[in-house]
């Protein structure tokens, strides 16, 4: 799906284990940190493509003309503008609290991690979303890097779990602490 990142399949066969930790599910925590720690390094790197797919949608806006005026100057434009970038400022804000919390080793880090896949994933894939719409029928083509972006937004979604499987993570750490 995106030809710019190599995939591997690597198959263990008769490879030599060693079991992790002293207590039964203890491996199964220490995954569930390392998925943590993916989270909040795609974050930046959704964040980032967000901020790209953002650039190139302004851009765009401010030297296509249409019935005499750049296309940036109407509304629906503006508007779809100002939801990518506070989509996107949402994605950077959680991303830092998901890196400090991965960086102290903060108990919310589940929690942080959840909520900062979250709101990249959303931000990216609605600003190569809508960088597509922004530029139009040359949107959808090769010669076009919107499709590098919505291709990518695509594939990092998915990567290290889907979305649905997020939101379930945030909503039971959030039930927990609410609990407790």
């Amino acid at each position: 799906i995106d030809p710019a990142r190599e995939h591997v399949t690597l198959a263990f066969k008769d490879a030599p284990a060693e079991v992790l930790g002293d207590k039964a599910g203890q491996g199964w925590q220490q995954l569930q940190r390392v998925l943590d720690g993916a989270a909040v390094l795609f974050a930046f790197e959704q964040a980032g493509g967000a901020e790209a797919a953002l650039e190139m949608a302004r851009d765009y806006s401010l030297e296509r003309y249409a019935f005499g005026r750049q296309i940036g100057s109407y509304q629906a434009i503006k508007h779809k503008l100002a939801d990518m970038y506070v989509k996107k400022e949402l994605a950077i804000s959680n991303a830092y609290y998901g890196a400090m919390m991965l960086n102290d080793e903060g108990a919310d880090l589940a929690e942080a991690a959840a909520a900062c896949r979250i709101a990249a994933t959303e931000a990216y894939v609605f600003a190569a979303q809508e960088n597509v719409q922004t530029h139009g029928g040359i949107g959808f083509t090769w010669e076009s890097d919107c499709q590098f972006h919505y291709r990518r937004a695509r594939l990092l979604a998915l990567t290290i779990g889907a979305l649905p499987q997020w939101k379930e993570k945030l909503v039971a750490r959030l039930e927990a602490k609410n609990a407790a």
